[in-house]
């Protein structure tokens, strides 16, 4: 009796075989393979091919089959989960059901299976090449992994080895842009200095290009300090796998709980391939970007620290002198010329007593008023250097009067508004006193306003200070230079002084919409009732 060929078997019975296969396979652990050849069109559609391209190797086109295999290997060996040991699993599902059907096919024909040996050992050739190729596209991939990991190893060491020999910002900048433009094969990169939870700087490579568009995503990335990437319709979203191609990818520049910039890479025409691959490798140079950034703010805050100090020093020196000069001509116009006049009057009462007695009570009494006089002139130079309600009334009595004294002067009405009942050490006494009298001065100098306004308060257990007005204001800025070329080292005084006693200061002016500087002193420095004393002092 006649058996049918192998192939024939397997063309009569593919439907058959297949359908068998998906069952087994829907029958094994989950995985995701497991999971893409049952439960995707995609893998379905692979079993068919995979069987159908079984078939043809029984008939002769092998080298066919083996192609698929290799090609399918590679693609595979590229995805989570479907590694080597899986796709075996799966792979010799279709012979092995192809092996019992020809065992039910030879019972059902009285036919001795020894008699097929040729066509089992084609079976079994067929079966072995194509594992092979799969094992061979497995060890390609691993063989390009552990080259691509080799090559970011010794990128990340070179940049790591350039980087740390850069300390000024510009310099430093300039640098992260470069390298993450080649790195990545962008057309421009984008990099976003950030101080105090604002924009500082916006440095592109290559310099001159500027894309509206840019700065949104920068500040969206910064502000809720996620990545977000643009698509080439313009649409902002933080999906890595939304698209494969992105216009924008804006990454945050982070260590340590805190932001100091944002980089993004640029392809405004065709974009670039950025997925989850591109952003580990990314993220190997983002802490070392961010830890030189740190860096380089830690040495400019302290290159500005030294050069406001210098200034600060130079202006106290300067204010002593001042003073001296003023407390002497004070002493010289007033307390000296009536001691003189003191010294005159004894004389001419020691000679009375012999020439005109008669006039001697008048001319005591007029010297006693005279004294009276010095007495006053003492006391009013004495409280020009140290006020001497604060010590005996406490700060709120001398800001009053020093308001209406200030008030007098210069016709700028002050509005106030102070706590009913305040204790507080000297020390914050005498600084917030100070603070008050140099931002005055300020606001006379050069605020152009006939109004301010001065505020304390407390809140949450701390005391806040505040004086205010509504002048021509100035642009804040960190830079000591500009400080000194605009006239306002009395803003880096009042730090100092605040700072010196655990305080903080915040200033907040921009032109032509005034000045506000705020004292905040921790708790526990002071104690004031809930209620407020409103009123004006002009």
């Amino acid at each position: 009796m006649s058996f049918p060929a192998l192939r024939e078997i397997f063309e009569s019975h593919k439907e058959e075989i297949l359908r068998e296969v998906i069952h087994r396979i829907r029958r094994f652990p989950w995985s995701p393979y497991q999971q893409f050849l049952v439960h995707t069109e995609e893998g379905r559609r692979r079993l068919r091919i995979f069987v159908d391209l079984f078939g043809r190797a029984l008939q002769g086109e092998r080298q066919t089959f083996v192609r698929d295999q290799e090609r399918v290997g590679y693609a595979r060996a590229l995805m989570e989960g479907f590694g080597p040991e899986v796709l075996t699993q799966f792979y010799s599902q279709v012979p092995d059901v192809l092996w019992n059907t020809l065992q039910e096919t030879a019972d059902r024909e009285g036919v001795l299976l020894p008699g097929l040996c040729r066509e089992i050992q084609d079976l079994n050739d067929i079966l072995f090449r194509g594992y092979s190729s799969i094992v061979r596209s497995y060890l390609k991939v691993r063989d390009e992994r552990i080259t691509e990991k080799v090559n970011e190893l010794h990128a990340l060491q070179r940049f790591t080895q350039e980087i740390i020999s850069l300390l000024e910002l510009d310099q430093l900048v300039g640098f992260i842009l470069r390298r993450m433009t080649d790195l990545f094969g962008v057309e421009e990169a984008v990099l976003a200095v950030f101080l105090e939870g604002r924009i500082q700087g916006l440095y592109h490579h290559p310099p001159g290009r500027q894309d509206p568009e840019i700065l949104p995503v920068v500040e969206k990335t910064c502000r809720e300090e996620a990545i977000f990437f643009l698509d080439e319709a313009g649409d902002v979203f933080g999906e890595i796998d939304h698209d494969r191609l992105k216009r924008v990818a804006s990454v945050p520049i982070r260590t340590r709980g805190r932001v100091y910039g944002v980089l993004c890479l640029c392809n405004r025409v065709n974009g670039f391939t950025f997925t989850s691959k591109e952003l580990e490798f990314l993220n190997q140079f983002l802490y070392i970007m961010a830890v030189a950034l740190e860096n380089a703010f830690m040495l400019k805050e302290v290159e500005q620290a030294r050069e406001a100090l210098r200034l600060l020093t130079g202006k106290m020196i300067t204010i002593q002198e001042e003073e001296r000069r003023r407390l002497a001509a004070d002493i010289h116009d007033t307390l000296t010329q009536t001691l003189i006049g003191i010294g005159y009057k004894i004389q001419f009462c020691k000679e009375l007593p012999n020439r005109r007695p008669e006039m001697l009570d008048a001319q005591l009494d007029s010297l006693l008023r005279t004294v009276h006089q010095a007495i006053d002139q003492s006391r009013n130079l004495i409280s020009s250097l140290r006020p001497d309600l604060i010590d005996t009334m406490g700060l709120v009595p001398a800001l009053r009067r020093h308001v209406k004294g200030f008030t007098r002067e210069t016709g700028i009405r002050v509005k106030t508004r102070f706590p009913r009942r305040l204790r507080l050490s000297s020390e914050v006494n005498i600084c917030l006193f100070r603070v008050a009298q140099e931002a005055l001065m300020n606001v006379y100098k050069h605020a152009e306003t006939n109004e301010a306004g001065i505020d304390l308060r407390t809140d949450n257990g701390n005391l806040v200070f505040t004086v205010s007005d509504e002048g021509r204001g100035f642009e804040v800025s960190s830079n000591v230079q500009q400080a000194r070329d605009r006239n306002k080292l009395g803003l880096l005084s009042i730090q100092e002084r605040i700072e010196s006693i655990g305080g903080r200061v915040a200033i907040d002016a921009g032109t032509n919409r005034g000045c506000s500087i705020r004292v905040i002193i921790p708790h526990g420095t002071g104690r004031a009732c809930d209620g407020q004393d409103q009123g004006d002092d002009r």
